[in-house]
């Protein structure tokens, strides 16, 4: 495996902001208007399993795992980390 060099703390407050974001919270930690929108209301399909990747990619984080297939155990690269920061394949195994 080569020498990754991930700012954490960057993709950390990334997946938890967007977490924050589907589930209705602004990044700050209040309510939006999108939680009220959805007051009562279910997720849609797409936005319930991307809380879920969120979910599991910030156990990896905490791990340590994050940033590193979970297929082949290489590192995940920068640029694919930036577009899907909740991946958890590198290009290769996800093709």
């Amino acid at each position: 495996m080569g020498a990754m060099q991930v700012n954490f703390a960057a993709r950390r407050n990334t997946l938890e902001n967007k977490r924050k974001r589907l589930t209705g919270m602004a990044p700050d930690g209040a309510p939006s208007t999108l939680s009220a929108r959805r007051c009562g209301e279910r997720l849609p399909h797409f936005e319930v399993d991307e809380l879920r990747q969120i979910d599991v990619a910030l156990a990896r984080l905490h791990e340590g795992s994050y940033g590193f297939c979970q297929i082949c155990g290489d590192d995940i690269a920068e640029e694919r980390l930036d577009k899907l920061p909740a991946t958890p394949f590198c290009q290769r195994c996800a093709d």
